[in-house]
This record gives C-alpha cells, structure tokens and sequence, in this order.
C-alpha cells in the first residue's frame, strides 16, 4: 500500500483576510498559499500516478497522461453523501467542534472494499456498528470519508468532534480514504473528490488554516486485523517535583486554561543525564527562592536533553517567568542555553508532546499562541538557535 498519508495543517490563506464570508474569486485564488498548492499538486500527481497504473494494467500506454491542474476557482460542492442517504443512524456525538480548525488529517482505511453507494453504505453502517459497540466510540471517527466512487460521505460532518487522532480532534478535520482494493491507491475520482473537499471547506470557512507542519501518519485498518500499532502516547515522561527533591511551597493557584505557551532557555549548562538535570533543576530552584525572591522555581516545566519534562510548579500554579503573562501563560522552559547550538530531538521532541499533553487535558486553550521569551521581555531567552525552531512550530507568534 502506498503510504503518502499526511497531517495537514490548515494553510495560511492570507489574501483571504480573517473572514469566512469573503467570495471565491480569482483575486484570492491568487492568494493561495504555496502550501495549498503542495498538497494540489501531491493529490494531482497520485492522480496521475494511478491514471497511468490503471493504464498500464489494461495494457495501454501510459505515456502522455496530461496530470490534473484544479482551479480553485471552478471548485464547487462535492457529492456528499448524508449520514440518512447511507443508513447512519441517529448521531449522539456531544462534543462540538469551533470553527474554523487548523488542521485536515488524512487518513486511509483497509478492509472497505465497495463499488457505489449501495455497497459503500453497507460498509459504512458496519464500520459505525464497529466504532460504537467495539471501539465505545460515540459514532465513526472521521467527520467525512471519501469512496473509492468519488463520493464523499458524511461521517459526524463539520461541527462535531472526530475520534482519529488524539490530541487533535478538537482542532481538525478527519477525513478517511475507503473502498480501494487491499494494496492499491485511492481512485482519481477519490483523491479529486478530497482535493474538493479541501476547497470547499476553506471556501466556506471550515478550515482557518495557519501553519504547514506535514506529519506521516499509517494508514488504518479498522475491519482487518493487521499488526498491533503503538497507541499515540499523548503526554511525555514528566519527573514530578517529589522525584527530583523539590522544597515545599505555596504559591498562588493558575486559572486554567492558559492562552499562551512562553518558550524559554535557562541559560548556563545543559544536562542530558536525568540525575544530572535534576540538579539543574533543584539549584535553579534554589536560586529563584533564595536569590530572586520567587514564591517558587519560576517555570512551569523544565525540559532536559535526556528527553524528560520535569515538573516546576506544574499546571495549576502560577509560574514566575514572565512579567504581564504568568498569570495566562505556561513557561516552558529548556534547560541550557541555546543561542548557538539547538537542543537535541528528544528535547524538542518532549516539548512538544507536552504542549499538546496540555491540550488534551485542558490545561491549555487549543488555539493558544506560541512566543518566544524574547518575544515578549528584553532578553536573549530562548537563545537565537532554539529560537529559529519554534518559529515553525504550530501557533507560533512574533
């Protein structure tokens, strides 16, 4: 099977301006982002792909197959296919999605073989039989699925929460490739049927797109028992205040969830042992209480290049990091100084898991915003190195 199968963040449509009402014209189609324009040509080319593969197979050329250039502007509605039309039943789903989401996460389902709608139905009330009474999901987990017919149908639609992907179904779309034979790729009609998907949902401003952050993702099979997949692990290995020998304090409570995420490097030494970052850790303790008068450590975690989180004051109390943003803002806060040198991939790594831990547990607002220390305080915090990093993490502002 051909795995080309993404995480999407939304594109920046910049031309567009800020609201969902504005018309599709040629005037914003040139406002596309080269982004969206990736992601055409990727579907346009797996269009060609299999155009010349279906070609080949009935013994015709396959040479000067002309690829498929969609124009925005002559993107219209797809066939979509409604939740009554294939014999849904009544969706139960509580939990409501805002939009516009951020992101569009394509994934692609094994063990769906089907032909039309009849037979794509069928296959569709047994996989919501499946996901409700083997999975104890609400209903499918994907908002729409796409049928190897060029259909779209409608799973739990644009304003209800998915169940694909931890972590992000709050903030996304979930769309689902179907109904192709085991070991082939999606049909023309499939991908062409996607690529309107995406159109139309920009167009009528289902999607707020900002940041380009593709992500490989397996493709799925829900039906056909295949090999065990790891689950996501959402949160990462976090050392709690008792493990790395905090002092006791009390501190004011932090009223959650916070709105911004404060990047920060503590300068001086890095660590990327645990018993070594936990001393880090206790002496940076030491010198906010003792030097610096903190009620506390002044960060909410500390980031080591073993690839741990070490929990400062934690989610619930107040950091200490930021003057104007302690009270709304996590510091998250690496341990070193990274002006010239990066931390590591298992540090970044760390980070970054907790920062959608956060999300998951509500501790942080899903369409919080990313600075830098240095963004908002006069000081070289996170360093310049770390700093040219997170600029292209998701939710990122200067």
């Amino acid at each position: 099977m051909l795995r080309w199968l993404l995480i999407f963040s939304a594109l920046d449509l910049g031309a567009w301006g800020g609201s969902p009402r504005l018309s599709w014209n040629e005037a914003q189609a040139r406002g596309l982002s080269e982004g969206l324009w990736d992601l055409v040509v990727g579907i346009s080319q797996l269009i060609r792909k299999s155009h010349n593969e279906d070609s080949g197979r009935r013994g015709q050329p396959v040479e000067g197959v002309p690829p498929r250039h969609p124009s925005p502007t002559a993107a219209g509605a797809p066939t979509i296919v409604s939740r009554e039309e294939w014999g849904a039943r009544s969706l139960t789903c509580k939990a409501r999605l805002t939009l516009p989401v951020a992101y569009v996460i394509t994934d692609q389902m094994a063990g769906m073989e089907c032909q039309g709608p009849n037979s794509c139905g069928q296959k569709l009330q047994g996989l919501q039989s499946h996901s409700v009474y083997t999975k104890g999901w609400c209903d499918v987990a994907y908002n729409f699925l796409v049928g190897n017919d060029g259909r779209v149908y409608e799973g739990v639609g644009w304003n209800v929460q998915g169940m694909h992907t931890q972590g992000y179904n709050n903030i996304s779309l979930g769309l689902a490739f179907f109904g192709n034979e085991i070991g082939s790729s999606p049909s023309p009609a499939a991908l062409s049927a996607a690529e309107d998907l995406v159109f139309y949902a920009i167009k009528k401003g289902h999607l707020s797109p900002r940041y380009i952050q593709p992500l490989l993702l397996k493709e799925e099979s829900c039906l056909v028992p295949q090999q065990p997949v790891m689950p996501r692990k959402d949160c990462p290995n976090i050392v709690t205040r008792s493990a790395w020998k905090a002092r006791q304090t009390h501190c004011p409570t932090m009223s959650l969830p916070a709105k911004y995420v404060i990047i920060i490097h503590t300068a001086g030494a890095t660590c990327n042992v645990s018993m070594d970052c936990q001393i880090h850790v206790r002496d940076i303790q030491s010198y906010h209480i003792d030097v610096m008068n903190f009620c506390d450590i002044g960060y909410h975690f500390l980031v080591g290049q073993d690839g741990s989180v070490y929990e400062g004051v934690g989610w619930h109390i107040q950091g200490s990091h930021t003057y104007g943003y302690n009270d709304i803002g996590l510091g998250i806060a690496f341990i070193g100084n990274f002006v010239e040198k990066p931390p590591n991939a298992a540090a970044l790594e760390a980070a970054q898991n907790l920062i959608r831990c956060s999300v998951v547990k509500g501790h942080l607002v899903p369409n919080y915003l990313l600075v830098g220390h240095s963004d908002v305080v006069n000081v070289l915090s996170p360093g310049r190195a770390l700093y040219n990093i997170i600029k292209t993490w998701p939710h990122f502002r200067h």
